[in-house]
C-alpha cells in the first residue's frame, strides 16, 4: 500500500472516536484530491473507459458528502432510476465501503461497528458503512432505501441506519418468482415509494424523465451486449480495481449520461483490443479483493491471464419497456440472476463462461456473504460437469485486516498452473 495513503487512513481512523467531523472533512479532502488527480493526471496504464470510471465514481461518492440534503443511502440493487428522475444522489453500501478501503481506513470503521455490537461474522462492506454511520462520519441523508434482492444483511443494515439517523426507510420486497401478480406487487411498491420520496423531497417524480432514463439504460444494455460479443475473442488487460469500478455504471449509475459515456468508451476500447493469443481466460464470480497486493501483482497487466469480468457486473442484460417504467423496473428486479433460487445465478455464470470462452472460474466467497457461500458447491459442481475448472477462494473483499494472503495466493497460483497444463 502507498505510504501516503496508509498514513492518511491512520489519520482518519485516529479522529473517528472523538472528532468525527474532522474525519469527515479529511475524507472529503482525500476524495476531492483523488477526483482532481483522476481528471488531470489519469493513470496512463489504463484504458480510456477505465480512466473515466475513476472520475465518474469518485464524483458519485463525493456528491452525498457535499450535498446530503439531496442524497439517499441505498443498496447495490436498488432501482436508482427512480432517484435520478428526482435529482437524488445515491450512495451505496459497496461503493462507500470500497472507497473507505481505498482510503485505508475501512478497518477503523469496521472495528467501530464491532465495538458497537455488530457481529464479527457480518459482511465487512456493511460493517464499514455501519461504522461510518454510527461514528457520525457519514452525513445524514434524507432517507434510506433497499431491496431484499441478493443480500439478507440489507434489512438489518438499513433499518439500523434509519433508526440511528431518524430518517425514513423504504424496503422493496422482491419475490423469487415472476408472474403477473409478483410484477404488479413490486410495481405497486415502486409507485408508492416514488410518491413517498416525492413528498419528502418536495419534488414529484417526472415520469417523462424516468422514461428517458430507461431509454438511456437500454442503450447501455445494447452496448454491454455488443461488448460481450466482442470480448469472446479479445484480450483486455486486467485491472482488478477497474473491474470493481464497473459496479457504479452497471448498477446505481445505470441510465445516467455518465453510464452511457462509460459503456461507449468500453465498447470502443474492446473494438480496438487485440485478438486472443493463448492467454488463460478467467471468469470471476462475486466481488473482487482488488486492493490485495499479491493478487494485483498476479493479474494486473499480465499478458498470460485475463480476468474477463465479474458476474455481478453483467447480472441483467435485458432491455426494458420505457412506456411502462414501474413494471419494467419490477421485472428487472425479479429477473435478476441473483434473485430467487441459487441455480439461477449458477446458470447465468455458466452462460457467461460459455459465451466468453473461459478456461476456468474463480468463485470468490466473500466474508459474511451467506448467499454466495451457500451456493458455492452447487455452482462448482455444475460448472465442472460442463468442463470448467473451478477454484473456490475464501477471502474478504473489503477488509485489509481479514485476509490469509499466503494461502490465497498459493491456491490461485496452483489453479493457474493447472489451467496451463490443460492447454
Amino acid at each position: 500500500m502507498n505510504k501516503i495513503v496508509s498514513k492518511f487512513g491512520k489519520w482518519v481512523g485516529a479522529n473517528i472516536p472523538e472528532n468525527p467531523e474532522k474525519a469527515r472533512q479529511l475524507l472529503k479532502i482525500g476524495f476531492s484530491v483523488s477526483l482532481y488527480q483522476s481528471k488531470i493526471f489519469p493513470d496512463r496504464s489504463l484504458l480510456p473507459h477505465q480512466q473515466f470510471a475513476y472520475v465518474m465514481n469518485t464524483d458519485a461518492i463525493l456528491k452525498p458528502f457535499r450535498n446530503p440534503d439531496r442524497a439517499a443511502i441505498v443498496n447495490l440493487f436498488f432501482p436508482c432510476e427512480l432517484l435520478w428522475a428526482m435529482d437524488i444522489d445515491p450512495f451505496f453500501t459497496e461503493g462507500m465501503a470500497a472507497y473507505l478501503n481505498g482510503a485505508a481506513c475501512e478497518h477503523s470503521f469496521i472495528r467501530y461497528a464491532e465495538d458497537s455490537g455488530i457481529p464479527q461474522t457480518y459482511c465487512s462492506y456493511h460493517k464499514a458503512l455501519l461504522g461510518a454511520v454510527l461514528s457520525n462520519v457519514i452525513p445524514v441523508p434524507r432517507f434510506a432505501a433497499y431491496t431484499t434482492l441478493a443480500c439478507d444483511a440489507n434489512l438489518n443494515t438499513f433499518r439500523s441506519i434509519a433508526d440511528y439517523f431518524h430518517i425514513p426507510c423504504f424496503a422493496v420486497d422482491v419475490p423469487g418468482l415472476e408472474s403477473a401478480d409478483t410484477v404488479a406487487y413490486v410495481s405497486d411498491q415502486l409507485r408508492d415509494l416514488a410518491y413517498a420520496v416525492g413528498h419528502i423531497m418536495g419534488k414529484r417524480l417526472d415520469e417523462d424523465r424516468l422514461k428517458e432514463i430507461i431509454r438511456r439504460e437500454n442503450h447501455c444494455v445494447r452496448m454491454a451486449c455488443e461488448q460481450l460479443d466482442l470480448l469472446a475473442d479479445r484480450f483486455m488487460p486486467t485491472d482488478l480495481t477497474s473491474e470493481m469500478n464497473k459496479i457504479f455504471p452497471t448498477h446505481v449509475n445505470i441510465g445516467t449520461e455518465n453510464a452511457e459515456k462509460y459503456f461507449r468508451l468500453l465498447l470502443e476500447d474492446t473494438r480496438k483490443a487485440k485478438f486472443s493469443e493463448g492467454e488463460k481466460r478467467i471468469l470471476w464470480v462475486h466481488t473482487i479483493p482488488y486492493w490485495q497486493e499479491s493478487i494485483r501483482n498476479l493479474f494486473n497487466q499480465n499478458r498470460k491471464y485475463q480476468i474477463l469480468l465479474s458476474d455481478m457486473n453483467y447480472d441483467f442484460l435485458e432491455e426494458s419497456d420505457e412506456n411502462a417504467p414501474y413494471d419494467a423496473l419490477a421485472r428487472k428486479l425479479i429477473r435478476n440472476p441473483m434473485n430467487g433460487r441459487g441455480q439461477r445465478r449458477t446458470e447465468h455464470i455458466l452462460n457467461l463462461a460459455k459465451k466468453l470462452k473461459a478456461h476456468g472460474v474463480v468463485y470468490f466467497c466473500h466474508w459474511g456473504c451467506k448467499q454466495t457461500l451457500g451456493n458455492a458447491r452447487i455452482t462448482s459442481e455444475r460448472l465442472q460437469k460442463a468442463g470448467y475448472p473451478v477454484l473456490i477462494l475464501d477471502g474478504d473483499g473489503c477488509d485489509h485486516n481479514n485476509i490469509n494472503d499466503g494461502q490465497m495466493i498459493t491456491k490461485l497460483q496452483a489453479f493457474l498452473e493447472m489451467l496451463e497444463t490443460n492447454r
